[in-house]
């Protein structure tokens, strides 16, 4: 039980370094976009303290991906051109996210094969997991998922403010189905097949 609890526990690395990447990685590309706001916040840096949110961090070691970090504040009013940039912030993070996470995967395989640590090496599953997880859920069109801010750019403005009326509604669906475990075993389906998928490619598994 105690080494079952400690593995279990292995997971909150994999969480903190997912979700710091991914606001860290919002942050920079902000930042090199023209925009002075996430620097002045403290937000330009891999300090995993200064991106954590309870709440998206419980969200997403119990679903497995659905979670957050603090959501880093930008504006594009400083960006030069604003649309293009601004869906660059949005998509480029969990790009980030999915490339490490396969980073991760091949590191996490070259170590199983050689009968490393068996702690070590359930470590970087979760690494693996939780950046590509992190990815495949940022796919879906629910707040605060970064796909709203894709819609926001991309959908006509009288569609998307109907889409927003319908927001908190579309949220509580998709908690509902989260919480009674009614799409978790999808969504890790997805996960695990982007693992496979870009693991073959790359000749990791």
């Amino acid at each position: 039980m105690n080494n079952m609890l400690f593995v279990l526990l292995l997971g909150i690395p994999g969480i903190l370094v997912a979700t710091t990447v991914h606001e860290f990685t919002r942050a920079l590309l902000s930042t090199i976009f023209g925009d002075n706001y996430p620097k002045s916040q403290g937000r330009l840096t891999l300090n995993p303290v200064k991106h954590f949110e309870p709440i998206g961090f419980l969200m997403m070691y119990f679903s497995g991906g659905f979670g957050w970090g603090k959501p880093v504040e930008t504006s594009g009013l400083y960006y030069k051109n604003r649309k293009r940039d601004t869906l660059l912030v949005a998509i480029l993070p969990s790009v980030v996210n999915l490339v490490l996470g396969i980073v991760f995967l091949g590191v996490y395989q070259s170590l199983k094969r050689s009968g490393a640590n068996y702690y070590l090496v359930a470590l970087l599953n979760y690494m693996a997991y939780y950046n590509v997880g992190l990815a495949v859920y940022n796919i879906l069109p629910v707040a605060p998922m970064d796909c709203v801010k894709v819609l926001a750019v991309l959908m006509p403005a009288n569609q998307y403010f109907k889409y927003m009326q319908n927001e908190k509604l579309i949220q509580m669906i998709f908690l509902f189905l989260l919480f009674f475990g009614l799409i978790t075993g999808f969504m890790d389906s997805i996960t695990y097949g982007v693992m496979s998928l870009f693991g073959g490619i790359f000749g990791l598994i």
